[in-house]
């Protein structure tokens, strides 16, 4: 990955970083849930971060199961990617690829994750 793609991949983290900043002063609703009347996967994530933030980190878990290893990721990809600005290096690419390799495992937590927040009716 070019440097100006790594600079690029950094000011989306950021937005998304203010974008997430913003949603955690609102409790906005599930569109999902309003829509087909049924949790989604991500259902209670927004309200799981928010204790992560505040280390209640087995109290998140009664919200998302999946929130603490997605949190995890979130915040090991952005250190990786400004690790790879100030080394010069290309972590990065391999950490996606390896993420990309797994998506079937991906898509069975989130189905699991949908069928649990349905069952606990989140």
């Amino acid at each position: 990955m070019t440097k100006k793609n790594k600079i690029l991949v950094l000011i989306l983290y950021l937005g998304l970083l203010l974008i997430f900043l913003f949603w955690l002063k609102f409790d906005t609703p599930c569109q999902f849930k309003k829509l087909f009347h049924i949790p989604c996967p991500a259902c209670g994530m927004l309200r799981a971060f928010k204790l992560i933030l505040q280390f209640k980190i087995i109290e998140s878990f009664s919200y998302n199961i999946l929130a603490l290893p997605f949190f995890s990721i979130l915040v090991l990809i952005l250190m990786i990617d400004i690790i790879d600005l100030i080394t010069n290096k290309d972590y990065l690419s391999k950490i996606l690829n390896m993420i990309t390799k797994h998506y079937l495992l991906i898509i069975i937590l989130l189905l699991i994750s949908f069928v649990i927040n349905i069952y606990r009716n989140i």
